[in-house]
């Protein structure tokens, strides 16, 4: 395991890196799980409405493509300088980048946010309160997946705790395209014959986030 400070550090979206495949593994085992997975016509009825705080529209795809075709204009994203704490409609589900996602600057700025919303949450009522969650943009490509007992997703133990993930679940959860994998098959000419044309897609992020939504913690505390 190594500290903290051997962790990869970079200023840019890593678009071009392809997503190591044990995270399909990953994405898997939680998605067989009813305590780490939650199915997008859940997510649909719990929150009305999602804020994901993204530097492009192109990280924001490449995070949360099935959640964004799936929910639609429930959805908007908006960069960290632009999330202003107090115009968040009450009861928002609002997904921030992650503070040890290894993109030096967007660390800090998603903490500086974050510490903004904890701070609005302080004085709205229970009903009106936002759902904070975070999730990996770079920090797939360099962490180490779970094993058994719980252990952190990443080299650190405090940097990323595993006890709130979570993986979002579709109708085909066995979709390579949920950790960007290519296609191949019928599909493999028409898109080798685009790739010489156009530059290739960012590779997809698995759509595990951090920080557990009210209905997933509800399901823990019955159990």
């Amino acid at each position: 395991m190594r500290h903290d400070e051997e962790r990869p550090r970079t200023s840019r979206f890593l678009a071009d890196g392809t997503v190591p495949g044990h995270w399909t593994q990953v994405l898997g085992a939680m998605r067989a799980n009813p305590f780490t997975h939650l199915a997008l016509d859940e997510v649909r009825t719990e929150a009305a409405h999602h804020l994901i705080a993204a530097p492009s529209p192109e990280v924001a795809r490449a995070c949360f493509g099935k959640l964004l075709d799936a929910c639609g204009d429930s959805v908007e994203i908006v960069t960290v300088e632009e999330l202003v704490p107090d115009r968040v409609p009450a009861g928002t589900w609002v997904f921030l980048p992650h503070r040890q996602d290894g993109w030096t600057d967007l660390e800090s700025a998603s903490a500086k946010l974050r510490a903004g919303l904890l701070q609005e949450n302080s004085s709205r009522e229970t009903g009106d309160k936002l759902v904070l969650m975070e999730y990996g943009i770079n920090l797939w490509m360099w962490a180490e997946p779970p094993s058994s007992g719980g252990d952190p997703v990443c080299h650190a133990g405090e940097l990323i705790s595993w006890e709130s993930a979570w993986a979002l679940g579709t109708s085909d959860a066995g979709s390579e395209s949920d950790t960007g994998a290519s296609a191949d098959g019928a599909n493999g000419a028409s898109n080798t014959a685009a790739a010489k044309s156009s530059p290739p897609a960012p590779s997809a992020r698995p759509p595990i986030y951090f920080g557990l939504p009210p209905t997933l913690r509800r399901r823990r505390w019955e159990s």
